[in-house]
């Protein structure tokens, strides 16, 4: 299970306090991939809901568009993109189980949500469309390699995202 830095959960009560002024909810943004960093980015988002019952979380699946798996001229086709879209609600539907595996046994619960394209510009896209206040993320998924310390995806995450990025490793 994941542990914060001692005084880190009594800092994050009162920045929650100072920044919603306690009568708002405050959004979490959980970019998820079903990798065991994700899962564990998973339980640090739950520890956010147990500070409060305003904490919202959304978790994210992304997959990639069509385009960027076949960039050829007419390569997406009506019958690939279909596939291609049943794929990947079918992933998004065993990563988000894994997630509710996370969050059911203390009666919690999120929405989940599904992007196509860059992880990324995606997860920052939704953060500033969604107006989220953090947004979660595991430091080395299966996404892109290539990442030295941090993955890729969380290290664009951290420059593209509009709110705070709390990644997760």
């Amino acid at each position: 299970d994941y542990r914060a830095p001692a005084g880190f959960w009594g800092r994050f009560v009162e920045i929650f306090k100072v920044v919603k002024g306690g009568r708002a909810a405050l959004k979490v943004l959980l970019a998820v991939d079903g990798s065991e960093n994700s899962l564990r980015a998973a339980r640090l988002a739950l520890r956010f809901c147990r500070l409060s019952p305003k904490v919202e979380v959304t978790a994210l699946y992304v997959g990639p568009s069509c385009h960027s798996l076949f960039p050829d001229p007419g390569g997406c086709s009506f019958i690939k993109q279909k596939e291609l879209d049943q794929e990947i609600e079918a992933r998004a539907e065993k990563v988000f189980s894994a997630v509710r595996e996370v969050f059911a046994p203390e009666g919690k619960e999120f929405r989940a949500a599904v992007e196509r394209g860059n992880a990324a510009e995606a997860i920052a896209r939704l953060a500033r469309e969604g107006q989220y206040d953090l947004v979660v993320v595991g430091s080395r998924g299966y996404g892109e390699p290539g990442g030295m310390t941090l993955g890729s995806v969380s290290h664009k995450v951290i420059h593209l995202a509009p709110c705070p990025v709390v990644v997760v490793k």
